[in-house]
């Protein structure tokens, strides 16, 4: 396997896609849920960035992927629209924290929230 270029390549990439884990930083204590929430916001950029990266054959933040020589522009193809699919999985199985931002956003920037849209909140409740 260690001399199989394609196979170097893919385990290499996710790799380096480990590298930028998000489960570390929701494990642990005292971290509230705009915490939690940040934290998937942060990894869903991350994607989008990542893929569109490699879209640009940029593997800036991939440095075990750049060290294989041969990572030919189909397999950067295949590897951005992983990261694609990964960002619309994120997207679809946490939708319901986007649909409570507007209730996330009281605890995390207070004096940035809509007074009319606390008391809409407030009185739904």
């Amino acid at each position: 396997m260690l001399e199989d270029t394609e196979w170097l390549s893919d385990f290499a990439f996710f790799t380096d896609l480990l590298c930028h884990n998000l489960s570390v930083k929701m494990q642990g204590k005292n971290q509230f849920i705009d915490d939690i929430w940040a934290h998937l916001k942060a990894f869903k950029l991350k994607l989008n960035l990542f893929a569109g990266q490699l879209a640009k054959n940029d593997l800036s933040h991939f440095s075990r992927l750049i060290s294989i020589p041969s990572v030919n522009e189909e397999k950067l193809k295949n590897y951005e629209d992983g990261l694609k699919k990964l960002h619309f999985e994120f997207e679809h199985r946490f939708q319901d924290f986007s649909a409570i931002q507007t209730e996330l956003d009281i605890f995390t920037t207070p004096f940035n929230v809509n007074c009319e849209a606390v008391d809409q909140i407030c009185s739904l409740n």
